[in-house]
C-alpha cells in the first residue's frame, strides 16, 4: 500500500506583510508532520508570487473575492472540492475574520484549528502577530523546534539577477512607499514625508560610500519622480522587481529602511539589518519580526498619542506629527549604529 503524504491547508489571505509573517508556521508544520508533508496555501492572487521558489508549499489557491460565500465563489468551491476524496489532515485558519469560515466548515479535514472552530484573540499591545499565529498552531500541537518558528521566505538565486540590477557594489535599500501612500485620509498617515526621505538620501550620499536602491511596486513608480534627478549612486528600481527578486536584493543589502509595509516584512524575513519607521501603527504587532537572524531597529518618536491607527484618535489628527516630526537624523543615526 502506497503511503500518502500528510496534507495541510493554511488559510492566510492577507496583504504581503501578513502573508510573510504567516510563513512562520511552515517549518513548525514540517517538524510536526514530517518532511514529506504537502502544504497548500490560500492567498490573494498578487501575493501568491511569494511562494514561487518555495518548495515547501506545494499548491497555492488564489482567492480574489474573499467575501462571497462558496456557493457563488468558484475559487472557494475549488478549495472545498479538492478535499472531497482526499481530506486534509489539518486546516489551519490564521484569519480572524468570518470571510473564510465557509472554507473551514465545508472543506473535509480530520482536524480544524482557528475560526470558526476555536477563536484565539490577539492582543495588539502585548504580542506580535507572528506570536498570535503560533498560538493558534500551539492550540493544536506545540511539538516543534521554536527556533524554526520564524518568518522564512525564498528568493531567486542572486547570481541570476546581477546583470539586471545594480547590486555589484555595497548598497542600502530604501522603501519610500507603502500600500496607503496615496491615501489623503488617515490611512496615509503611516507614510514618511517625502522631504524626510530626500534628506535621508542626501545624508547617505554625503556620509557613506553606499549605493542606494529605491524599491516599490509598479503602481507606486510615479511617486518616485520626487527623487529625480538621481545621483549616480542612487538607482530607482521601482516596478522592476517581482517578489522573489526583491527578497534576494534585500538579503544581499547592507541595510533596509522602510515604513510599516509589506516591504518591511520582506526585509525582516530576509535582510540582516532593518530600520522600520513607525508613527500611528503599533510596532508591538506589525514591525518586522525580530529573530536570531536579523537586527530590527524601530524608528519612532513614541508619542503619548501613538499608536492610534484604526482608532478615533487618528481620525481627528490633522498634523500627523508622529511622522512629520520624525527627522532623517534619527534614522541615519540608526544606520550608522550598524557600522556598515
Amino acid at each position: 500500500m502506497i503511503k500518502q503524504s500528510k496534507k495541510i491547508l493554511v488559510i492566510r489571505c492577507g496583504l504581503l506583510g501578513d502573508t510573510v509573517d504567516a510563513t512562520s508556521v511552515i517549518d513548525p508544520l514540517i517538524d510536526i508532520y514530517g518532511s514529506d508533508i504537502e502544504i497548500h496555501w490560500v492567498s490573494k492572487p498578487f501575493i501568491s508570487e511569494l511562494f514561487k521558489y518555495d518548495k515547501r508549499v506545494t499548491k497555492v489557491f488564489e482567492l480574489k473575492h474573499t467575501k462571497l460565500p462558496f456557493l457563488f465563489n468558484f475559487e472557494k468551491f475549488k478549495i472545498i472540492a479538492n478535499a472531497v476524496l482526499n481530506p486534509y489532515d489539518l486546516i489551519l485558519n490564521l484569519e480572524i475574520g468570518a470571510k473564510f469560515n465557509d472554507i473551514v466548515r465545508y472543506t473535509r479535514a480530520y482536524n480544524k484549528i482557528g475560526m470558526p472552530i476555536n477563536y484565539i484573540p490577539d492582543d495588539i499591545f502585548e504580542e506580535h502577530r507572528v506570536s498570535h499565529q503560533l498560538r493558534i498552531l500551539d492550540s493544536f500541537n506545540s511539538a516543534y523546534k521554536k527556533e524554526k518558528a520564524i518568518p522564512s521566505i525564498i528568493g531567486i538565486n542572486i547570481n541570476s539577477i546581477k546583470k539586471k540590477f545594480p547590486i555589484d557594489r555595497p548598497y542600502i535599500v530604501l522603501c519610500p512607499t507603502n500600500s496607503h501612500v496615496e491615501n489623503k485620509n488617515h490611512r496615509g498617515y503611516r507614510s514618511w514625508p517625502e522631504e524626510n526621505w530626500k534628506n535621508l538620501i542626501q545624508k547617505i550620499l554625503d556620509e557613506t560610500s553606499l549605493n542606494i536602491l529605491l524599491v516599490g511596486s509598479k503602481d507606486e513608480k510615479k511617486y518616485f519622480k520626487i527623487f529625480y534627478p538621481l545621483d549616480e549612486r542612487v538607482h530607482d528600481i521601482s516596478g522592476m522587481t517581482d517578489i522573489p527578486e526583491l527578497i534576494s536584493i534585500m538579503k544581499e543589502s547592507k541595510c533596509v529602511v522602510a515604513t510599516d509595509s509589506g516591504s518591511a516584512h520582506i526585509a525582516g524575513a530576509s535582510a540582516k539589518n532593518i530600520i522600520s519607521i513607525h508613527g500611528p501603527t503599533n510596532s508591538y504587532q506589525s514591525s518586522p519580526y525580530k529573530t536570531q537572524n536579523n537586527i530590527v531597529k524601530i524608528a519612532s518618536l513614541n508619542l503619548e498619542c501613538s499608536p492610534c491607527y484604526d482608532t478615533e484618535v487618528i481620525k481627528n489628527c490633522k498634523k500627523n506629527i508622529c511622522m512629520y516630526s520624525l527627522g532623517s537624523d534619527l534614522v541615519f543615526n540608526m544606520i550608522e549604529d550598524f557600522n556598515l
